[in-house]
């Protein structure tokens, strides 16, 4: 009997690996990345690999989910579909009567053979003209046509003037809480708009509208009414303001110049609140960074990115607090210069007001304030916040230009920053009371959300928000003296205010210094390019992927990281952190290595991906000096996270007192760290039931169920 029912599963898992392959011809979709390899040739190769492979979480989406007579009507249609194409492909079409029912290119090839022809150019070599252009491009594309050529040149002349001053009115605004009409000043993003193939003319980064931390970008209510010819005529964000305003977004430096720059505050009375970013916290502290700020330096440290993380237990945050101290002071921070440590979200505002606070108890206004870290961990984000807050004196608020960070390593640029609001005892006072009156509107709504989560399942309920309000309204007039600047063209557009750091309204505040970022040399972004990154970076709380990781087997996260399970029991539970657009893949370890170089650059592995020489420039998997051994506690733990740079981590639960080894995989071997204990430890709870016939669990919703506080009438 029990013979029979390992047969039985070996035949499911069999058949379940074979229809990855025959269903991929039929369910795969189309994808917007020209250079990734083609349908037909990925189907070659999984013919040649499909055996090996045990699973792929890119051909488990492929395969529809549906009853045994749902999928008996889909395959009688598919096989009518087929046959009837089959068919057409077979017939001949018939020859038109007269020539002059073919197309016009058509007639005159025939009937015109002498004169010339204009060919219109295919999509594809439409895409590839754009990637011929280098920066910076020259005059604005003219558009001639054959009647009355002049209006035409008018009319695109115009529009390129238009478009050049497609953000000029982003600094003159007023910001009023209530109103959110500024939004549309700025603009918004919208991920869901493919990337252009077209390339900024400053830096070369292919112009979106995604994500406003990404090289190449433009504010979606400018970028879908531009067709490919006016795009060519402006240039992303970043360099609009690089050019016209001698402000850089992209707030990265080279590491020599970051160290030029943290050691000038050294000599200098100022609270640094140090940044780190959760998803990648051991790899986001900059190494000897104590040393730089100096040995007696107050730090407040901030974890950064705390909604993305799931809702293990109703206590997670201080075992996530916990496990930012513990890092700190691995990093080699003395304690007693650690002040604070806090967790927000400078994105959806969860933890700011607390922060303010911390800091108007602790510092005061004792000194200026630099919010130090590197690339990705949000510092230019919680500037914005802080500008817009209590921190910030109330009428700098309105002139200071916000400031957007990048990943990427760029130019040396001056320090962003912003005149600090003096806490005395009155203001102080206002702001408790605000606050109480805030608290008690954020806890009614905190409640609904609690609700809406636990009736709905959906993460957005339950993700963690918080609200920034300003107890001083700034007046609307603004101060011309101390803050505007005329550029000389008697244009009210062109005139920029400006804090004026000399004017006695400023010359003895406090300023909050937004300090450059610099990629961390166990971090993998700056390999990646802006598509990829838009792969690799979470976007909403994670969801944990969980498999049954049985010894002898490799678990490729990507084409970004390996792990392959050396010694141990017969099975561990892995589960991965990281971005959903990340595929996994898992094999036999003999044929991890067959398998990589297969699969490398295809839509299986998902990342890198790009043409042959991208993929050749990309660093290719090493594996780490010493294998990992870690011990379990219990089954329903995880007992520790093998950090996988960037990437992200994956989580082991073992049984009690066994021990599992692990050769861990990533490019060039940057970034494998050991966490103990786990960031995430009850996160194995999160998984649904085992699928039959793979080494997958479902997923469930990535937080456990909310305590609904009950109302006195009840």
């Amino acid at each position: 009997m029990i013979l029979c029912r390992k047969i039985a599963k070996t035949a499911i898992f069999v058949n379940r690996r074979h229809n990855f392959c025959l269903n991929f011809a039929k369910f795969s979709t189309n994808t917007d990345i020209q250079d990734e390899k083609p349908s037909e040739q990925l189907e070659e190769i999984l013919k040649k690999c499909e055996k090996k492979i045990i699973y792929s979480s890119y051909l488990e989406r492929l395969v529809p989910k549906m009853s045994f007579v749902q999928k008996k009507i889909h395959d009688d249609k598919l096989k009518k579909q087929q046959y009837l194409e089959l068919i057409e492909q077979q017939s001949y079409k018939q020859f038109p009567v007269a020539l002059k029912f073919l197309e016009e290119e058509t007639y005159q090839a025939v009937v015109e053979p002498k004169k010339e022809i204009i060919e219109e150019t295919s999509v594809e070599e439409e895409e590839n003209k754009y990637q011929k252009y280098h920066i910076p491009f020259s005059k604005a594309k003219k558009i001639w046509t054959e009647e009355k050529p002049e209006e035409k040149l008018e009319e695109t002349i115009e529009k390129s003037e238009k478009l050049k001053e497609w953000m000029r009115d982003y600094e003159f605004y007023d910001e009023d809480e209530e109103d959110l009409g500024h939004l549309s000043e700025y603009g918004t993003p919208n991920p869901a708009i493919p990337i252009s193939r077209v390339p900024c003319g400053g830096c070369g980064a292919h112009l979106h509208c995604a994500d406003a931390s990404l090289p190449g970008y433009i504010p979606s209510e400018i970028f879908t009414r531009c067709k490919k010819d006016e795009l060519t005529t402006i240039v992303c964000q970043r360099c609009h303001f690089l050019k016209n305003y001698n402000t850089a977004i992209n707030v990265t430096v080279t590491p020599e110049d970051y160290i030029n720059i943290i050691s000038s505050i050294q000599n200098k009375k100022a609270l640094a609140v140090l940044m780190v970013d959760l998803l990648d916290m051991e790899n986001s502290i900059w190494p000897g960074i104590q040393n730089l700020l100096g040995s007696r330096r107050p730090i407040i440290v901030v974890g950064n990115k705390v909604d993305l993380l799931p809702r293990d237990s109703p206590g997670h945050l201080n075992h996530v607090k916990k496990c930012v101290e513990k890092a700190i002071i691995e990093a080699g921070f003395l304690e007693e210069n650690i002040k604070h440590i806090g967790l927000i979200s400078a994105t959806t505002g969860f933890g700011v007001e607390s922060l303010i606070t911390k800091i108007h108890h602790i510092w005061g206004s004792k000194g200026d304030v630099y919010i130090v870290g590197c690339t990705n961990v949000g510092k230019s984000s919680l500037f914005n916040s802080l500008l817009q807050s209590d921190f910030c004196n109330s009428e700098a608020s309105n002139i200071v230009q916000r400031a957007t960070a990048s990943p990427w390593p760029g130019t040396t640029i001056r320090l962003l920053k912003f005149p600090i609001l003096r806490p005395s005892d009155h203001r102080l006072y206002r702001r408790v009371l605000r606050l109480k009156q805030d608290e008690k509107i954020n806890q009614e709504e905190n409640t609904l959300r609690q609700i809406q989560a636990n009736k709905t399942k959906n993460r957005e309920y339950a993700t963690l928000i918080g609200h920034i309000g300003r107890t001083f309204i700034p007046s609307k007039e603004r101060h011309k003296d101390p803050f505007s600047v005329n550029l000389g063209s008697g244009n009210e557009k062109n005139v920029i205010p400006v804090v004026n750091e000399n004017h006695e309204d400023y010359m003895h505040s406090k300023w909050c210094f937004d300090t450059p970022g610099v990629v961390h040399n166990e971090q993998i972004l700056n390999l990646l390019t802006t598509e990829e990154l838009l792969k690799v970076l979470p976007k909403e709380m994670i969801n944990p992927r969980t498999y049954l990781f049985k010894l002898g087997m490799s678990l490729f996260l990507a084409g970004l990281a390996r792990i392959d399970f050396l010694e141990g029991p017969d099975f561990v539970r892995a589960q991965i952190y990281s971005s959903r657009e990340l595929p996994t893949l898992i094999t036999k370890t003999q044929d991890a290595d067959e398998m990589y170089e297969t699969l490398y650059g295809s839509k299986i592995l998902g990342v890198p991906f790009g043409s042959d020489e991208r993929l050749a420039e990309f660093p290719k998997l090493r594996p780490a000096e010493e294998t990992i051994t870690v011990e379990g506690i219990d089954n329903t733990v995880n007992c520790a996270d093998i950090l996988l740079s960037s990437a992200g981590w994956l989580g082991i639960s073992a049984a009690p007192a066994k021990k599992a080894t692990f050769r861990v995989w990533t490019p060039e071997g940057r970034g494998i760290v050991l966490r103990q204990p786990a960031l995430i430890p009850y996160g194995i709870l999160l998984k649904g039931k085992r699928i039959r016939g793979s080494f997958a669990y479902k997923e469930t919703e990535p937080f456990v169920s909310f305590r609904v506080p009950k109302s006195p009438k009840e």
